[in-house]
């Protein structure tokens, strides 16, 4: 990765982008800007407009909310982009589970392949006392994890062939996100797997060094994927939440009042995020065919040929993960 500097200043400012800014008689105000990969299109950013709205309704014009896409301010890079608001030269984000286990790896547990069977099970660990302590951990990291909003199940794209066995997979160059677990899973799958931003993700699958690439149904839609990728798998094989991120020097510099109003706020725009994904699920899955993607559903022999073969990288991953922290995932899923 290109060396960067996560503390820079942006052309045209004089303080980092979350700064108190002034208003009428030299009054100063926090603002916190807000970023996410997406584009105005996706759930996360109507969670996200959500929030603004939210904020503004309980505060008033006490806090100046500004939100940014297709995370512009870190060259459209993730990794990057959690680094500045670890910084606190960004007041806050959207992540993925993916992209915290950058910062610690046992967030590795959510992105499991086959560990949750449906939205309502995914809500539930979610809610539960070890779903509220891992985003307390992130405390550690100078991250205020404020609620959970839904990434959601993973699906499988490529512009080669259908996938609809084991064998299908195979020599396929798959792009997965950054979890050392993804590349051993396809690997053993028979495929060729390369972990990159996905930012780059767009040059690599038009100039054909990468031939497919996995993520939930409206990211594959609000990003125009089906132009690069014809055939699509229905597989729901991994899962992963959303992540409502607020750099801890940013909290630090709220009030308790102030800290209370956003806090309620992201959790009342996480639930109607959430809902949004779960709703719009079958609306994407529409409209991908629409537009010409190939569907294919694996069938339940298939899929449970899937898992049997999956289930080495849960004896590898386990250590990783920390085997107390994956039991407790397993008996609320199981």
């Amino acid at each position: 990765m290109t060396s960067r500097n996560p503390f820079r200043f942006l052309a045209g400012c004089i303080l980092p982008v979350w700064l108190c800014v002034c208003c009428g008689q030299g009054e100063r105000i926090p603002r916190i800007t807000f970023s996410h990969i997406l584009t105005e299109q996706s759930e996360w950013h109507a969670g996200a407009a959500r929030w603004k709205e939210l904020v503004e309704q309980k505060l008033g014009d006490q806090i100046a909310i500004r939100l940014i896409t297709t995370s512009s301010l870190s060259n459209n890079n993730q990794r990057t982009e959690l680094e500045m608001v670890q910084a606190g030269t960004l007041g806050g984000s959207w992540e993925s589970s993916i992209l915290l286990t950058l910062v610690d790896p046992r967030w590795t547990v959510w992105s499991m392949p086959w560990l949750f069977s449906s939205y309502e099970e995914a809500e539930k660990v979610c809610a539960s006392e070890v779903g509220r302590a891992m985003l307390d951990s992130l405390t550690d990291k100078g991250i205020v994890g404020l609620a959970y909003g839904f990434n959601g199940f993973r699906h499988l794209t490529n512009s080669k062939r259908p996938v609809t066995t084991l064998e299908d997979l195979n020599g396929l160059k798959i792009r997965v996100p950054s979890i050392q677990m993804f590349i051993s899973l396809y690997r053993l799958w028979g495929a060729d797997p390369s972990q990159m931003n996905f930012g780059d993700l767009f040059v690599a699958l038009r100039e054909g060094t990468m031939d497919g690439q996995e993520n939930p149904l409206h990211v594959i839609e609000s990003r125009a994927l089906y132009e690069l990728q014809k055939y699509l798998t229905v597989w729901e094989y991994s899962f992963d939440p959303l992540i409502f991120c607020i750099s801890q020097r940013v909290w630090d510099t709220l009030s308790p009042a102030h800290q209370a109003a956003v806090r309620e706020a992201a959790r009342e725009a996480a639930a109607y995020q959430r809902r949004l994904v779960v709703e719009n699920e079958k609306i994407h899955l529409e409209n991908l065919k629409q537009y010409g993607m190939v569907v294919s559903r694996l069938t339940p022999d298939v899929q449970e040929v899937f898992r049997k073969s999956a289930e080495p990288v849960y004896r590898e991953y386990g250590n990783v993960i920390g085997q107390d922290l994956l039991g407790r995932f397993l008996e609320l899923t199981q």
